[in-house]
This record gives C-alpha cells, sequence and structure tokens, in this order.
C-alpha cells in the first residue's frame, strides 16, 4: 500500500487530468452527434474512476477512500443517463472485481450517485436550463451525502476504525473535488453555449435582408453579414475582411439628405455608384463600437436599401406634378359639390371617368342621384341587397365632410383614386385620378411576392418539398387525421452509404443521386395530398393521408424497383449500385394520441431497424421501445 498523502495526492491528479482531457477533447466528439459525446464522455469518467481505484487511500485499516465517485457523479450529470450508466458500469465492474468488504456498500454508491445525477441531468434537459455554478455545489454536497451513506453501510467494526476527523477530511476533500471538477464542466458548457449562440446570431445576421457590417476606426471591414456582400458584389463576405468599401464602389451622401444625430447614432441616406454604372439608394444607421473601457474601436452599420422605394417616391413625385399639371389642364376629372351634396361644377373629365353614369354628373344633380345611377347601371359593384346600397350611399355622402381618399373599381377594370377635401365653408372638392397602371403593377408585386414564398418552401436542389414547409403540412395532416380518424403513414428513407458515394464520386455526382433519387419518388408518390420532401442530407419523408401502413409498405416496395430500375452504380457499396433503408409508420384509426414528432420518431425507428438489418429493405415500426427523438441518434 503506497503512502496515504501520496494516494491522496495520486486520486485528487487523476479527476483534474480526466476532467482536463475531457474540457480538451470534447469538441473532437461533437462532430459525431450527441449520442457519441454521451458515450465517450461516460468511458473517459469510467476510466477516470478506475484509475482512481488503482491509487487507494487507507486512512485506518481496512478503510479505503479513493475519488471514483467524484467522475461517475459528473458522468451522470453532465453527460446524463448514458455516460453515467457508462461510467458506473465500468467503475462498479472494476470494483466487484477487486472484491473486499466494502464491494456492495460501494456499488450502492455508485448506483445512487448515477441514478441521482441522471435525474438531475433529465430535469435541467427537458425545462432547457443552462448549467449554473450553484448546480456544482448541489452536486458535490449530494455526492458526500451518498458516501456518507454508503459508508454507514459498511460492518459495524470497521467503521469504528476510522476516527471522526479522518471522515470529515476525505469528505470535505471528495465535496472540494466534485466541486472543481463540476466548476471546471460548467465553464466548457457556457463555452459551449457561447459559441452555438455566436453561431446562431451570425446565422441571423447572415438571414437578414439589410446590410449589417463593423468596421475599424479606418472603415475596414472587420466583419459583415451575405447581404452586404452582395451590396458590395463579391461573392462571400470573407472577401470584405480588412477592405475598405470605396475598394469597391463610391458613396456619397444623398442629394438633400442630412444627417441625423439621435445620441451617438447618425442616421443619413446614401448613393452608392457600383462600376457597372448603377446606383444603390441606402437609408444608413452608424453606431459606434466601444470597448469594455467605453473607447470607441469602430463602428456598426446597418443598411437598409431603398433603391426601390426612392424610385417609388421618384414616380409619386412625378405623379404628383402631373396631376398638378392635370389640374391645371383639367385632365383630371374635377368635381365640387355644396354643403347639402349637389354638385357645383365638373370638368369633361370626370364625366369621361364614369361612363355609364356620364349624364348624371352634370351640375345640380345631388349625389344621392349619382349613387344611386351607379349602382343601379352596374358601374360599380356594391352589394345585393337594398341596406348594404344604402349603407355605401350613407358613407359616401359622409365622405364629403371629411378628408378621405379611396380606390374605386370599376365595371371595366378601371381602378380610380378618389380624393375628397372639403373646405371651411362646406364645399368639398372631389378628385379622381386613374390609377389602373399603379394598381396593376400592386398586383404583379403581389403576385412576386407569392412566387418567392412559394421559392422559400422548397428545396432548391431536388424541387421537393422543404424541411420547413413539411413541419407546417405535417401539423396539418396530423390534425385533419384527428378530425376524421383516418390512418396516417410516413415512410422515411436513407440513401445508403450515401457518405462513400460522395467520397467516390464527388459531391456533384451525390447532388445528382439525390435528383434521381426524390424523381423516383415524385413517380412512385403521385397524389395530391402526399406530401414528399428531403427531410435533411440524403434522408425524404413521405407523408400519406388516408393511406395504412400496407399500402404505404406496396409503395416502399415500389420505390425501390423503381430506383433500383435507374441502375444507378455505387462500387463503394456492396450490392455494387444506390440503394436505400426505408421505415414505415402510421397511425391507424382509433388511436387518438397523435403528434408529429412521434410520427416521424417511429418512422426513424423503422429506418434504424432496416439499417441495423443490413440495409436496402423496407421495415415497419413496432412498438418494442420508448420513441427515441431523432435529436439523440444519427445513423450514417
Amino acid at each position: 500500500m503506497l503512502s496515504p498523502w501520496y494516494s491522496l495526492m495520486t486520486n485528487v491528479a487523476v479527476v483534474a487530468f480526466f476532467v482536463s482531457v475531457w474540457t480538451q477533447a470534447r469538441d473532437v466528439f461533437e462532430r459525431f452527434g450527441p449520442r457519441t459525446v454521451q458515450v465517450c464522455f461516460g468511458l473517459v469518467m469510467g476510466l477516470g474512476a478506475i484509475t482512481a481505484m488503482l491509487f487507494p487511500v487507507e486512512f485506518s485499516p481496512g478503510v479505503i477512500f479513493d475519488l471514483r465517485v467524484a467522475l461517475v457523479a459528473l458522468a451522470a450529470f453532465f453527460g446524463g443517463p448514458l455516460a453515467g450508466l457508462v461510467a458506473g458500469v465500468l467503475a462498479g465492474t472494476y470494483r466487484v472485481w477487486i472484491g473486499g468488504i466494502g464491494t456492495g456498500s460501494g456499488l450502492f454508491a455508485i448506483s445512487l450517485i448515477v441514478l441521482t445525477g441522471a435525474v438531475a441531468n433529465v430535469a435541467l434537459t427537458r425545462n432547457q436550463l443552462p448549467f449554473a455554478r450553484w448546480h456544482s455545489v448541489a452536486l458535490a454536497l449530494a455526492t458526500c451525502t451518498i458516501v456518507l451513506l454508503a459508508f454507514s453501510f459498511l460492518p459495524h467494526d470497521v467503521r469504528v476504525r476510522e476516527e471522526p476527523i479522518v471522515t470529515i477530511g476525505r469528505t470535505l476533500l471528495l465535496f472540494v473535488a466534485v466541486l472543481l471538477s463540476g466548476l471546471a464542466l460548467t465553464r466548457v458548457e457556457e463555452r459551449r453555449s457561447t459559441r452555438l449562440e455566436n453561431r446562431l446570431f451570425r446565422q441571423v445576421v447572415d438571414a437578414l435582408p439589410d446590410s449589417v457590417s463593423v468596421r475599424d476606426l479606418d472603415g475596414r471591414f472587420v466583419t459583415a453579414n451575405s447581404a452586404t456582400a452582395r451590396l458590395l458584389g463579391v461573392s462571400s463576405s470573407d472577401d470584405l475582411i480588412g477592405r475598405r468599401r470605396d475598394e469597391f464602389v463610391t458613396e456619397t451622401t444623398a442629394p438633400g439628405s442630412h444627417p441625423v444625430t439621435k445620441g451617438d447614432t447618425v442616421q443619413l441616406q446614401q448613393v452608392l455608384k457600383h462600376p457597372d454604372g448603377t446606383e444603390t439608394w441606402l437609408q444608413t444607421r452608424v453606431t459606434p463600437l466601444n470597448d469594455d473601457y467605453g473607447h470607441a474601436i469602430g463602428t456598426i452599420t446597418h443598411e437598409h436599401d431603398i433603391t426601390a422605394r426612392r424610385r417609388l417616391e421618384t414616380d409619386l413625385d412625378e405623379r404628383q406634378r402631373v396631376l398638378s399639371f392635370a389640374m391645371a389642364q383639367m385632365s383630371d376629372g374635377v368635381a365640387m359639390f355644396d354643403r347639402n351634396g349637389r354638385l357645383l361644377y365638373c370638368n369633361a373629365q370626370y364625366q369621361q371617368l364614369f361612363p355609364r353614369t356620364s349624364d348624371l354628373r352634370i351640375p345640380g344633380t345631388h349625389i344621392r342621384t349619382i349613387l344611386a345611377g351607379a349602382v343601379a347601371r352596374r358601374e360599380q359593384q356594391v352589394g345585393a341587397s337594398a341596406s348594404e346600397v344604402a349603407k355605401w350611399i350613407d358613407d359616401i355622402v359622409a365622405s364629403l365632410r371629411r378628408d378621405n381618399e379611396e380606390e374605386v373599381h370599376l365595371f371595366n377594370g378601371t381602378w380610380l383614386r378618389v380624393s375628397t377635401r372639403p373646405s371651411p365653408d362646406g364645399v368639398c372638392m372631389v378628385v379622381v385620378s386613374d390609377i389602373t397602371r399603379l394598381k396593376r403593377t400592386e398586383i404583379e408585386l403581389l403576385n412576386v411576392t407569392e412566387q418567392l414564398r412559394q421559392e422559400a418552401t422548397t428545396d432548391p436542389l431536388t424541387g421537393l418539398m422543404n424541411r420547413r414547409a413539411l413541419d407546417q403540412r405535417l401539423d396539418i395532416e396530423i390534425a385533419r387525421s384527428l378530425r376524421t380518424d383516418a390512418p396516417l403513414t410516413a415512410i422515411l428513407l436513407d440513401i445508403d452509404h450515401f457518405k462513400a458515394y460522395n467520397d467516390t464520386y464527388g459531391h456533384l455526382a451525390g447532388d445528382e443521386c439525390l435528383r434521381v433519387v426524390s424523381s423516383c419518388l415524385i413517380q412512385v408518390f403521385q397524389r395530391p395530398a402526399d406530401l414528399v420532401a428531403r427531410y435533411g442530407g440524403e434522408e425524404f419523408l413521405t407523408v400519406l393521408p388516408d393511406t395504412d401502413a400496407d399500402a404505404a409498405y406496396q409503395l416502399a416496395v415500389e420505390y425501390r424497383g423503381t430506383l433500383k430500375g435507374m441502375a444507378m452504380p455505387h462500387t463503394a457499396s456492396p450490392l455494387g449500385h444506390v440503394t436505400v433503408s426505408v421505415g414505415i409508420a402510421g397511425y391507424a384509426p382509433g388511436e387518438t394520441e397523435r403528434s408529429a414528432e412521434e410520427l416521424v420518431g417511429r418512422a426513424d425507428e423503422a429506418l434504424y431497424e432496416a439499417k441495423t438489418s443490413g440495409r436496402d429493405r423496407v421495415s415497419g415500426w413496432r412498438r418494442r421501445f420508448p420513441v427515441i427523438p431523432r435529436t439523440l441518434r444519427i445513423v450514417n
């Protein structure tokens, strides 16, 4: 037996060493998914526990102490049930192998610590709570309490050999070891959370349609989003780093624009002149960027492209000039009504704009007579009932007493803008302008917006529905199937050995392979109600409303045959050609508990079964174990 102090310091060094190893190696396993991280964390902590047991401390005859439980507690609390189980099995197995009177109490302590840490981890995870420093204090207290409880199960003659001061000392040492190690792992989790937040923030900034950039005091780009790169005509925002904007465009303050200062922020309009001669108008907001001491180190620039708005404003100004000229030349429709609603004056253009009631629009006619004639002659579509017509006429008459502007759609497709401006003496002037072209442009813009919306829900590579659109549609189908108590089936397929395919033929060939697989899906699943989507990477999900599992199985078999008929070579696959593994799951009539997450989870379990059974096959879901969320398992 080694010197107690030597073994004691060795135990502390073991805990510190294995915690340090994990803090350095965690990022290596991150790329393989959360399940791999948990298993590897459990292995590292388990090996650390075994190593600690190789250097036991004997404070008194027959009473052995080591820091194995510290590593097991860290594995269960920070790694979750799987990591705790792996570490606990390793530590417990070795403890049984070395034997001794304390085997039972040692196993009890290991098991209870694993259970306590795992329960705490699950509670934090489900409530989406981050690891805090006080959690390490609680974990250390719980671990010491469990060890003391396990110590009380030892035989009486063994327990009395250890003096109270020794018990207090080793308990304090265990508390400090768990606390310091927990704080170190908490710091690792905080840094990981910070990196994740930074990545998410970068994605959010890159997704913004406006240009956002940070420049140093010399005007050189420190960082910029994708919109800035597009604005300056470069392929990537990385091409901007360290360069000034005047290397790409010429910028000037917009004519008539004056900088407005609000606090430390300056707002102004700028014009960028590109090398090809085009101009971009920007609404620019510049905010100083300061360090922790309040010293300026650069600027944050947010720029909104107002070129389209500027063009509309220019068009509007032009229209206003035209309107002024038209008023002078009486080209627009102009009419004046007295306080009683009788027409005092109108020009010829006003009458021409209302061809079916032009004979009524003469001085002396009351506005109610004109409006009633417009309804009777179907010049305007108002309503079917007499009450609706009466209300419409009353609203128009009331609008003569206030500033008002409305758009009118006539029978011949013409759109008119009718503006009313009452004067203090009760006379109201009505100006009518033909805005048909403007309305058609507006409708065209709405159509373009709808087209953009369609593009946002489509996967650009395969042309299938993308993941975001599928999630929305799937929730709708789940609700519909519950309402009608109809069957609903999901087919999840994954291209076998796709990574090897990419490695062998290149990513361009891999893209073509994805397109072929998706085209076969379209050939087989042709019903309008079928939802076919690229679910992610080389995975595709098909949702079949009003379809049971048997029919879905036949369609899956048909699909495999269609894909096999394409005979796409795949030398890196044992079968020599491209194949898929298929998982099928669904809800039958009578199942009242339905959710999109569970349906996809069942299909994922079936897909996992198909892959583990040799790939290139179709597997249906069977209730064997609880549905595992997709984020916890990755199948290559």
